[in-house]
């Protein structure tokens, strides 16, 4: 082989190779599996964990690598949850914020940084940018707690918040007590979605005002202090029973249709975190390839009450923790 043809050879391989680097090279980068953050605002509620299990069996189905983080119900921690993704260069994070307008500043972060951020359950505050928010309609749900509880023929509410200032509370509420506009009174009072603040809450606004027939819970979990304060001053009465208090509340828990079918509670809005997490993983997954995704998805609320607590669809008869 002469110089001139050791040249040539040489060359057509060193270009081959070249080629075939950039082939694989594509090829790993097409295969490479989207990295997903799933920030929830606190895994201490049964409805953040059946979110995290819908958001992973989705992940898995799409082949997309899923990290879930607890915020702790702590603004601060997910803030630095969110500047930790930055610099490890995840794809996309989905985020069920603690606090809707606290958040702000670190999801303009993320939008610098140009990763697609998606919110769930609760929006994010003007100021930043998310790709979508997908979440239960809560002002819809709280207007179905208030049709039911009029059709019950209640006058007086203890209406139970959520955290003031809470994207959920605000909603919520909002739709309860615009409902029942000319329909029944209404009591609110701030209980921060705690059972212990519930139950004294419970207990001193219905002594103070013995016509309260019925109380309205911006979430199940508060519904174990409304049960105890009722007990502590001797309003134990069931559904059905002379001198029961209407119970009705948000969210769908197994704990809650337990209690519906013993008598314990009428009624509770249910929404559906198996699919919310799901929907939020498949519109950050569609949002990397670059496909359109609506500004808002909103899943409806459905009433439960003994008629079809034993529903197999619902969630709280589905889930396992």
């Amino acid at each position: 082989m002469n110089l001139k043809t050791l040249k040539t050879w040489t060359g057509s391989l060193l270009a081959g190779t070249i080629i075939a680097a950039a082939t694989i090279s594509g090829a790993a980068a097409q295969d490479k599996k989207p990295q997903i953050a799933v920030l929830l605002f606190s895994r201490g509620f049964e409805f953040m964990v059946a979110l995290d299990q819908g958001a992973r069996k989705e992940a898995e189905k799409l082949g997309a690598e899923i990290t879930v983080l607890d915020g702790q119900s702590n603004t601060e921690v997910q803030t630095r949850q969110i500047e930790d993704l930055i610099v490890k260069g995840v794809d996309a994070i989905v985020i069920s914020p603690n606090n809707s307008t606290e958040i702000v500043p670190a999801v303009r972060r993320a939008n610098e940084a140009k990763i697609p951020v998606v919110a769930l359950d609760a929006v994010v505050g003007e100021g930043a940018d998310v790709v979508t928010y997908v979440g239960f309609d809560n002002a819809a749900g709280g207007k179905v707690a208030a049709e039911y509880v009029a059709s019950l023929g209640k006058k007086k509410v203890l209406e139970l918040q959520g955290a003031i200032g809470a994207y959920h509370a605000q909603k919520r509420g909002g739709g309860f007590e615009g409902e029942a506009q000319g329909k029944f009174e209404v009591l609110p009072r701030p209980a921060e979605w705690l059972a212990e603040n519930a139950q004294a809450i419970t207990a001193d606004v219905v002594t103070a005002n013995p016509d309260v027939d019925a109380i309205f819970s911006h979430n199940d979990e508060m519904i174990r202090g409304v049960l105890a304060g009722l007990r502590q001053i001797g309003k134990t009465a069931k559904v059905g029973e002379d001198g029961h208090i209407a119970v009705v509340a948000v969210d769908g828990t197994p704990l809650a249709l337990q209690r519906i079918r013993d008598g314990e509670q009428d009624a509770t809005v249910n929404q559906d975190p198996f699919e919310m997490g799901a929907l939020a993983v498949r519109s950050a997954v569609a949002a990397l390839k670059g496909e359109t995704v609506p500004a808002q998805q909103l899943l409806p609320p459905t009433l439960v009450t003994k008629e079809n607590v034993d529903d197999p669809a619902l969630w709280g008869n589905i889930f396992k923790p």
